[in-house]
């Protein structure tokens, strides 16, 4: 049976109601999302981990998406989406280790319909290598490590190399922006300067 998810007004407010993904897909119903982006340093310096997602999923197959993410099905809160993290990468996170970066409206035609979401986005520091995450093979294909400095290329408009890890090994790639689910404001560039901004001031509760 499909899962649920609570449909809001235009304004991100409840209305009571609660629709199938599908359906909510099909009929540009607004609802809310869990977006969550790990980033870390190694010895190449500060960098900031993408997924690939699968080449089987409805909405955007194999492009390159925000680290971890899924729909809030109905009735959950905000930080119930922390599960994304466990079961896409394999890792598990306390929420004092979240830093949020507030809710973004999309609004992006899909095949399906059209695809009206809050996205509650967080950041989260973890220095688990890329080599050993365990990766959902429904949800993601890959995960891609490029340093912070390629992603503000990236986010400029330029190429850039990343290290795409799948399982059993890794290589070199270049990644172009158009590789990316095409949001329209800016999401990576916002992204990496927080991240930067993270590094700077310390980052309460990391591991």
């Amino acid at each position: 049976m499909e899962e649920l998810v609570d449909v809001l007004d235009e304004r991100g407010r409840p209305t009571g109601k609660a629709a199938a993904k599908s359906e909510a897909h099909r009929r540009g119903l607004w609802h809310r999302c869990f977006h969550c982006w790990v980033f870390g340093e190694d010895d190449g310096g500060p960098y900031l981990l993408v997924q690939r997602r699968s080449p089987r999923k409805e909405t955007w197959p194999g492009r390159l998406d925000v680290t971890a993410a899924g729909h809030l099905m109905s009735g959950e809160s905000t930080l119930d989406g922390l599960r994304e993290l466990e079961e896409e990468l394999g890792i598990v996170a306390p929420p004092e280790r979240l830093m949020p970066l507030g809710t973004r409206r999309v609004d992006l035609p899909i095949p399906a319909g059209r695809d009206r979401e809050l996205h509650e986005v967080f950041l989260l520091r973890d220095q688990t290598p890329p080599e050993r995450l365990r990766l959902q093979h429904e949800e993601v294909a890959s995960v891609l490590r490029l340093s912070l400095d390629d992603v503000e290329a990236l986010a400029g408009g330029a190429d850039a190399p990343a290290t795409e890890y799948v399982e059993g090994g890794s290589q070199s790639v270049s990644v172009e922006p158009r590789d990316f689910v095409p949001y329209p404001d800016d999401y990576l560039g916002r992204v990496t300067r927080a991240v930067r901004q993270a590094f700077a001031h310390g980052w309460p509760g990391s591991a």
